[in-house]
């Protein structure tokens, strides 16, 4: 414990930088899904509306905070701050400023912890919902539980193939070995990530959890106040988390050429660039695919991104051992 540890953790690249780069974030999405549907989006607060994030969780943090009637009141308070904790967490296992993070150069098996701590944080939304009274809050727990079990599968197939493509399950040696990178040599996984990141953040085709349509606010429907801000909060930070854990997998992490100055600039720069690339194809995906109904989702988690997700592995496997070779890379 040092003063530059306990900086890295609470201001860069850590807590303050991600809250901050989420509700950049978040602005952007808002902004990109407004001229998707022909709207303005924020505006007002502060230049071109970026402030407006910021704003609306200020105003929700001095809200009333209402508590449903015989709700399971200690895990209906503690879930969304649990959720949001485990997401932060998770995030400070990924380089931003170096090839290493906040905790070093990491260790063999990261990529794991990160993995768990994300579904972690996914079951603590599953609780939001399931202690709350309201049926549509039920539904959208059961919702919830069934997608991310289904769909956490195809994820890890997925993650695992630039494992193997880098031969390591440690994220700083992945992208050590990014030497081109792997959303080049290997697109379809990309792309099959994206899609099963798309479900995994609730977002169209896959939010059936959230679906205002039917289920009014789904597992947020009787959170108010303070504990509604800490929940939309903790999906924010996911969407976030997911958009970077794409980029250190597929688009090098935050490696890039160093023009002048000091690499932790332009790496973060880089990272920065990158994850908005991901941001955008993943709120452009949402602007323009209708939702599907829950059998729909569960049909194209079972019979077409899971089969497709082990023959991306297969294939990466095969690359590793047999193309790799000949280009000369260990």
């Amino acid at each position: 414990m040092n003063l530059a540890f306990i900086f890295q953790v609470l201001i860069f690249p850590g807590f303050a930088f991600i809250l901050l780069f989420t509700v950049i974030c978040d602005w952007i999405e808002r902004k990109v899904e407004a001229r998707m549907q022909n709207r303005i989006g924020p505006f007002y607060t502060g230049p071109a509306g970026v402030l407006q994030p910021i704003a609306d969780f200020i105003k929700l943090l001095t809200k009333e905070d209402i508590v449903p009637r015989d709700v399971k009141n200690f895990i209906f308070g503690l879930s969304p701050i649990l959720a949001l904790t485990m997401f932060v967490f998770a995030f400070l296992f990924l380089p931003v400023q170096s090839l290493n993070s906040v905790f070093g150069s990491g260790f063999e098996g990261d990529l794991i912890v990160i993995l768990a701590l994300a579904s972690i944080a996914n079951f603590f939304l599953f609780l939001s919902g399931w202690a709350s009274t309201n049926p549509y809050s039920a539904i959208s727990a059961a919702r919830i539980l069934t997608q991310f079990i289904g769909y956490d599968v195809p994820l890890f197939f997925l993650v695992l193939a630039p494992a193997f493509m880098a031969g390591h399950l440690k994220i700083s040696s992945i992208i050590s070995a990014q030497r081109i990178p792997f959303v080049i040599l290997i697109p379809w996984a990309f792309i099959l990530f994206i899609l099963t990141l798309q479900a995994e953040l609730e977002k169209d085709p896959f939010d059936v959890p959230n679906a205002e349509s039917e289920l009014v606010g789904g597992y947020e429907t009787e959170y108010a106040g303070r504990r509604l801000a800490f929940l939309k909060l903790a999906k924010d930070v996911q969407v976030v988390f997911g958009a970077a854990l794409a980029v250190e997998l597929f688009l090098g992490g935050p490696a890039g050429p160093v023009f002048f100055g000091p690499p932790a600039f332009w790496y973060t720069i880089w990272f920065t660039l990158k994850l908005l690339v991901i941001i955008f194809i993943s709120e452009y995906l949402t602007c323009v695919l209708a939702r599907l109904r829950i059998d729909q989702v569960l049909n194209a988690n079972w019979k077409v991104l899971l089969p497709l997700a082990i023959l991306s592995l297969i294939s990466a496997i095969a690359i590793r051992m047999w193309v790799f070779p000949l280009l000369g890379w260990a």
